[in-house]
């Protein structure tokens, strides 16, 4: 009797596993260095954030004892301060402040702005509120209660006034209403216009020509001052005919006219051809008449 044949195969069935052993075990080999590095990568990112966190914590904390040495010394300076003495200065810087801020020039030209008819201002009186804005507290009265609406519209439209708040309000005995108004100014006010002006515009006159009651103006020409008690005759200028007659003297006389110059060896207009001309008679001087100021005073007899 023959012995059967037994199949055995002791080999391990095959998979992907077996048969990509190697590619697969240095993927996770290399996927692990990644992950090692990256881990690496942030721990060091980490470190350094928190070391210059530490550094702004300790800026943050000198600053911070700064700050608090400070404000030691300035608390230990403000109960070394003597208010009664102080108090006057404060008092006058707030002054200058309120008068460099909002002069009491911008405030009244604001109100006459916003005043309207009928409408009467008694008193004007300027503080300061709890949100250090400036106040302008007024007493008026007005002929009507269209006449105060009016104003209080007005007031309402300037933006001078950021609001207007009413105090008090009364009928008057002869008629009419007595109002107290609060009127806060705005934190930044508009720049300033002009109020109109009132009245015929002043007349321009020429620079340096002022007019002269009696004499016309001359652009160009200062004017002669008028004298007083006395008549001035007009200069008398001599004739172009008559050079030889001697200028005239007197405030307004003409500068007289110099003769040309003659260049050495040369002979004047007129002279050197012909017979020589005759000489000429000299005419008197013009005698004129000045005012005297009065008759002179007579001497005492001895």
């Amino acid at each position: 009797m023959a012995v059967p044949v037994l199949k055995v195969n002791l080999a391990p069935p095959s998979n992907f596993w077996r048969t990509h052993h190697a590619l697969l075990g240095w993927s996770a080999l290399a996927l692990g260095g990644l992950v090692l590095a990256g881990s690496l990568t942030f721990t060091w990112i980490a470190y350094r954030a928190a070391a210059q966190h530490g550094k702004l914590a300790g800026n943050l904390t000198a600053k911070t004892r700064a700050a608090a040495d400070s404000q030691a010394r300035i608390l230990s300076e403000l109960r070394n301060v003597d208010v009664a003495r102080e108090l006057p200065r404060w008092r006058l810087a707030e002054r200058i402040y309120t008068e460099r801020s909002l002069p009491w020039s911008r405030l009244t030209a604001e109100l006459e702005r916003s005043l309207v008819q009928d409408v009467r201002l008694r008193s004007v009186q300027r503080n300061r509120g709890s949100d250090q804005k400036v106040q302008l507290k007024i007493k008026g009265e007005a002929r009507s209660r269209e006449a105060e609406a009016d104003f209080v519209e007005s007031l309402l439209k300037n933006p001078f006034f950021e609001q207007v708040t009413l105090e008090r309000e009364g009928e008057r005995q002869g008629g009419g209403v007595d109002f107290d108004y609060t009127l806060a100014a705005a934190s930044n006010p508009p720049p300033y216009r002009p109020l109109p002006m009132h009245g015929p515009p002043p007349k321009k006159t020429a620079p340096g020509n002022p007019a002269v009651p009696g004499k016309p103006a001359v652009p160009g020409k200062p004017a002669v001052p008028p004298y007083r008690g006395i008549a001035v005759p007009p200069p008398v200028a001599p004739p172009a005919s008559r050079p030889n007659l001697p200028a005239p003297v007197g405030p307004g006389a003409a500068a007289p006219v110099q003769p040309a110059p003659r260049q050495p060896g040369t002979a004047a207009p007129g002279e050197g051809s012909g017979p020589p001309p005759s000489p000429l008679k000299r005419p008197p001087a013009p005698r004129l008449n000045p005012v005297s100021p009065g008759p002179p005073a007579q001497e005492a007899a001895p």
